[in-house]
């Protein structure tokens, strides 16, 4: 199971988007359209196949394509802390 640290990230939804703060950087983001569809599946728990499944179901990717940039995803918001794995 994936899931958000929420121990390390703070964030909120504002417009359309996801507003977020690294708590260790004191670092604000904002997500592109494709994380701000993934961000909820973070905050509640999720897998990596139903990550990709949700950018194939919105996007009409190919699966090969969408586990590609999810694991992209994945491994920017590891490498900041703010996963659980």
């Amino acid at each position: 199971m994936i899931r958000l640290n929420a121990r390390s990230v703070a964030w909120r939804g504002v417009n359309g988007e996801v507003v977020g703060l690294s708590i260790e950087d004191s670092e604000y983001f904002t997500t592109n359209e494709t994380a701000t569809e993934l961000w909820p599946l973070l905050a509640e728990g999720t897998t990596e196949d139903n990550l990709a499944a949700r950018i194939v179901d919105r996007y009409g990717i190919d699966t090969v394509t969408a586990s590609t940039d999810v694991r992209a995803f994945l491994g920017t918001l590891a490498d900041r802390g703010l996963l659980e794995m």
